[in-house]
């Protein structure tokens, strides 16, 4: 069970918490961002040196 269905699930059973609701599936995505950004920038700058 992925964390989206999960808070999906909470979200049905009790009210909307869309905080939570948030939370859970943007800062997953944002920490994978910045973990792989330095490889995202570095790599095509890379190739764009002349030398």
């Amino acid at each position: 069970m992925t964390l989206q269905v999960a808070l999906g699930q909470l979200n049905r059973a009790h009210d909307t918490d869309y905080g939570m609701l948030m939370a859970g599936t943007v800062l997953p995505l944002l920490i994978v961002f910045l973990i792989g950004a330095r490889n995202f920038i570095a790599d095509p700058a890379k190739g764009a040196v002349r030398g």
